[in-house]
């Protein structure tokens, strides 16, 4: 299978193949070889990070299946897929013995295996829904919730004045429900014993929350009788109890199980729940292996329960377990060692495994086992640790692939480090986003839904389209194809505005321009999805399929194959590449499990269900062989794993540890620690469960520091609103706070190609010049001075604009030009982000200001009910914020018919276009509004629909305002106005949320004044250079990018 061929109608069976090579003998300590050797009852081996436990299971079963045992009766239980795959393969390099089963697995996937051993009539094949499909599904029951009063769910979780949507439907409501129905289900809480405690001990959510489960239940159960195939739906919350269920009630099943598996092993103990310890003994016979170190649980938030190992340990010795615990550490050196050992101690309770002595006996190659680093902020964190990953790489010869970056969660900082690795061309794996957020994957699923109907084809989706891979656009080239396509239009007969045109070019091939080929390629993917959902039985997989074969390139190339390339040249970009198609590879994968679930569904359902995805799923990247590249991962997908070089990354005040406490408002935690401590007073309650919490976020530090074999870099960010965290000083110790720590120049041919050019200024300029010579020499292009921005002769000194010619200039332009030239020429020529709802909305609602004076009988509510109709067209967003801001635009437009109303001059017209000549200057423009007094005298209005008001002094100077007056008194209104006498100008706000209209006057200009500005303003606008200048709206200008006197646009000129 290669790449670029993601299966179509099914996926093929692709086996991966280790190399042959003999793996290297192990050399084991005698408590080792005593757990190896140990039979007859079951064995509870403990021990800290780095002592073997994994090696001693991996060890004890190749022994039994040397000594003749079948492999097929053994079976090893771990936590995480990926681990269960390194045990099988490690044992498989161990033995010649053929294995017809799994020997290694999850508790889920054994579970789920067991409901699919058929046994009698009355099965089911059971079908897994995934965390983000339940969670889809539980947002769907709950807007059935809103729509039917709330049922049951109390006031203060229902939409109100004060409210700023419903809480009901908020992404973090709706995790709190999924996570309290499954800390109930991994407890065997049913619903109504749920409802009942709620009562009992005055939680208040769980009996709604109860009767929801109930109904989602019952939900399901519909699904499953509709879907027609006689499936049972499970999902991840109930596998384990209804697999519990069912081995209860079926003792032939349990006796055949138990006679199976001979031999039974269990890593990662500390990481089960009560209910995955209760299937453990539903199947375990006498030779049960159990691993387990308490103080390495990072699970927790998954229903695990390191504080009941304890208690579940006494249990196994009072029936006659036996234990061993290993005491020697082989993974750190020993700096690092007493690291972890320093920050293990500092646990409240105390635990056997802590009684370890470093046994590391390796000669490292690094010659600083342990780096602490304080930096000025997260881009300089990520900068320092890529220096030292490349340092480590080319110093001293260690492999990427054997350095991490663990992270308590994803978020900014992973980001960070990815563009960090990416400039100094480290490759990197580890993206952790939901398929929903990919940004390869996401045009795809976009314009599906935009097949479909889902999805509203506006203009922020056309962007999006066009600027993605298929639509090769930019923003410049958007600009221009909008600019060509109302140029190309004729004005007598279409009214359509450049964003209408746009939409219609998309959605029906209406496309009239010669540089067409972005809007061409959307248009044809889009008529081919539209071709595929006109069959009758139309699955989402044919939908996909349909898009992803006929992408292509600006260059015309597929992108499948392009990809497909990319991918195989390697370096930073493959690994891109390489990452993009194992995402659609699981877009495909995760498609075809919908229908396989839901087998009449449409391929709407699949699309809503994944754009509304927020949990990662499976993310195929993490479990394939990866070349030499470096991982950035969080502690949880750390555990169990090490690395000769670790960096742990922000450390910072309230992200590590986080004490926030989790599901606060459902109480999920609260039931857990109800069940461990009995019905104890709330508040007794919530301070054990911060306790708990706690040392869940030290055994997450812990865990972190002790993945490191023998370089450890712990990393924070110190700055005025962001301090290193208690862990952080913590590692500091007597050196008090740390000095800033400078990041070194990266280790990159442009980096030096960089210092040496600054050092041609300095008294090191014959060195650093002959260093560039002999750069030039071995080809490196990038040191010729032939190649430096800026260092060629400028192409052209002419004028933007004859002397001879006109000069175009806008009232609004003329205002910018005046505020920073730079920024009006950049907008000028295409760098603006395009319309926004906001601009549009003022578009709007100076529509409906004329309209008010064309039609002077229509009313407030006619205005109000127009614009409520058209306001899918303002904004196509949904939800709270949409709802807030047309109840925003409803009162801008109340304001306009209050000042309307209160008008004592006559309005004259509205919308009124204009020309005036004035020197070089040709101002063209529109006002929004003029009105006459009753001595022929013209008043200028101009409606504000932005919040920020000018001051009353900045009014009198305002520009915009003043050519409109000189408009007037140059009669640029050819046959619109009698006269030629201006007595001011006004602007009006109205968006400014005040019982009084807010008002800015402008009193009669002084028009050779104003005449000789706009003639000093036009030989600016058509001159050779422009001039940038620092001003308050820099903060927020869109070219800031690009500007030579801001720090981000300094390299444009540098």
């Amino acid at each position: 299978m290669h790449w670029g061929s993601i299966p179509h109608m099914s996926t093929p069976s692709i086996k991966l193949k280790r190399s042959p090579d003999a793996p290297m003998p192990v050399a084991l300590d005698p408590l080792q070889l005593e757990a190896i050797s140990y039979r007859g009852s079951p064995l509870l081996i403990a021990g800290g990070p780095g002592t073997g436990k994994t090696t001693v299971l991996i060890e004890a079963a190749v022994s039994r299946i040397n000594s003749g045992q079948d492999p097929d009766s053994i079976l090893l239980l771990t936590y995480g897929r990926e681990s269960a795959s390194q045990l099988r393969d490690e044992i498989a390099l161990r033995t010649s013995e053929t294995m017809n089963e799994p020997l290694a697995r999850t508790f889920h996937s054994l579970a789920y295996s067991i409901l699919k051993m058929k046994t009698g009539s009355d099965f089911h094949e059971p079908i897994l829904l995934s965390g983000p499909e339940q969670e889809n599904f539980i947002e769907q029951l709950l807007q059935g919730d809103v729509a039917d009063g709330y049922r049951k769910w109390p006031t203060d979780l229902q939409d109100g004045i004060d409210k700023k949507g419903n809480p009901l439907l908020t992404q973090g409501f709706i995790r709190e429900l999924r996570d309290l129905i499954m800390r109930a289900n991994e407890r065997g809480i049913p619903p109504e014993a749920l409802a009942k405690r709620g009562d009992m001990v005055g939680e208040k959510y769980w009996a709604p929350a109860a009767d929801f489960w109930l109904r989602y239940k019952q939900v399901m159960a519909i699904r499953e009788d509709a879907a027609g195939d006689a499936k049972m739906r499970i999902d991840p919350s109930e596998l384990i109890s209804v697999t519990i269920s069912y081995l209860q009630s079926n003792e032939p099943l349990r006796a055949q199980l138990q006679s199976r598996f001979k031999t039974i092993m269990v890593d990662e103990y500390q990481e089960s729940d009560p209910a995955q310890r209760a299937l453990l003994n539903l199947i375990s016979g006498s030779d049960l292996v159990i691993a387990f170190d308490s103080d390495s649980a990072v699970g927790r938030f998954r229903g695990a329960d390191p504080d009941g190992v304890r208690d579940e340990v006494d249990k196994f010795v009072a029936a006659g377990a036996n234990q061993i615990l290993l005491t020697n550490s082989y993974r750190s050196r020993p700096e690092i060692f007493e690291i972890g050992r320093a920050v293990a101690s500092q646990f409240r309770s105390s635990s056997p495994t802590r009684r370890r002595t470093c046994a590391y006996l390796e000669k490292p190659a690094l010659d600083k086992p342990f780096d602490l680093a304080r930096l000025r902020s997260q881009s300089e964190e990520a900068q320092y640790i890529a220096y030292q990953f490349k340092r480590a790489h080319l110093m001293h010869g260690i492999s990427y692939s054997q350095m991490a970056v663990i992270l308590r969660s994803a978020g900014s900082q992973a980001s960070a480090l990815r563009r960090a690795f990416a400039q100094v061309g480290i490759p990197v794996a580890g993206d952790l986003e939901a398929l929903s957020t990919n940004p390869a994957i996401a045009p795809f699923i976009l314009l599906a839904r935009v097949a479909t109907g889902e999805q509203p084809l506006n203009l922020d989706t056309c962007e999006r389209l066009l600027f993605s891979e298929f639509g090769g656009a930019d923003a410049i080239s958007l600009r221009r194809i909008r600019a060509a396509l109302v140029a190309a239009r004729d004005e007598s007969t279409d009214t359509r505005g450049g964003t209408q045109l746009l939409i219609d070019a998309i959605d029906k091939g209406d496309i009239t321009i010669e540089d067409s080929a972005a809007l061409m390629r959307i248009n044809e993917l889009l008529t081919r999805a539209r071709a595929v959902l006109r069959k009758s039985d139309v699955r989402v997989e044919d939908l996909l399929w349909a898009i992803w074969a006929s992408a292509k390139s600006s260059d015309g190339q597929k992108l499948s194959e392009q990809w497909r390339t990319i991918a195989l040249r390697g370096g930073n970009r493959g690994a891109a590449a390489d990452r993009d198609l194992d995402a659609m590879i699981q877009l495909f994968n995760s498609a075809q499990r919908f229908t396989e679930r839901f087998p009449y569904s449409k391929p709407a359902a699949f699309l809503d269900e994944i754009a509304r995805e927020s949990i990662v799923g499976d993310i195929i990247t993490s479990q394939g062989v990866r070349p030499d590249v470096v991982e950035i991962l969080t502690v949880h997908s750390s555990k169990g794993r090490q690395w000769e070089i670790v960096a742990v990354a922000g450390l910072q005040e309230g992200l590590w540890p986080n004490l926030r406490q989790r599901s606060s408002l459902l109480g999920s935690e609260r039931l857990v620690e109800r069940e461990r401590h009995g019905d104890l007073a709330r508040l007794e309650l919530d301070v054990i469960a911060a306790s708990a919490l706690a040392e869940d976020e030290r055994r997450l530090f812990h865990v972190a520091l002790t993945r490191a074999r023998q370089g450890l870099i712990v990393t924070a960010v110190a700055r005025e609103d962001d301090e290193p965290s208690a862990y952080f000083e913590e590692l500091a110790g007597a050196e008090g706070e740390l000095a800033l720590a400078e990041v070194p120049r990266p280790l990159t041919t442009s980096a030096l190609v960089a210092t040496l050019r600054q050092n041609l200024t300095s008294k090191d300029a014959p060195v650093a010049a002959a260093l560039l010579k002999t750069l030039v020499e071995s080809q490196i292009s990038s040191a010729d001075p032939k190649n430096w921005t800026g260092a060629l002769a400028i192409s052209s000194t002419n004028s933007v604009i004859s002397p001879e010619e006109l000069v175009p200039v806008s009232p609004s332009g003329a205002e910018t030009f005046t505020e920073c030239g730079v920024k009006w020429f950049f907008e000028k020529n295409g760098g603006t982000n395009g319309d926004s709802t906001a601009q549009i909305l003022g578009s709007a609602i100076h529509e409906f200001a004329r309209l008010k004076v064309d039609d002077p009988d229509i009313s407030e509510s006619d205005l109000i009910a127009k614009l409520e109709n058209s306001w899918s067209l303002i904004d196509s967003s949904d939800g709270w914020v949409s709802t807030a801001s047309l109840r925003r635009a409803i009162s801008m437009l109340q304001r306009f018919a209050r000042y309307h109303a209160a008008a004592t001059r006559e309005v004259v017209g509205a919308e009124l276009n204009f020309t005036i000549n004035v020197g070089r200057a040709q101002i063209r423009g529109s006002v929004d509004r003029i009105e006459v007094d009753s001595e022929g005298s013209y008043y200028v209005i101009d409606f504000k629909t932005g919040k920020n008001v000018i001051s009353l002094n900045n009014a009198k100077e305002n520009l915009q305002l003043a050519c409109y007056q000189l408009a007037v008194a140059l009669d640029g209104f050819v046959g619109k106005l009698s006269g030629t006498k201006s007595v001011g100008a006004e602007l009006v706000y109205l968006a400014k949320d005040s019982v009084k209209i807010t008002t800015r006057q402008q009193f009669v200009i002084d028009a050779s004044a104003i005449k000789a500005k706009i003639e000093e303003i036009a030989e600016g606008m058509g001159a050779a250079s422009f001039t940038a200048k620092i001003n308050k709206m820099c903060e927020n200008c869109a070219v800031k990018a690009a500007c030579p006197i801001q720090s981000e646009g300094r390299t444009v000129i540098e």
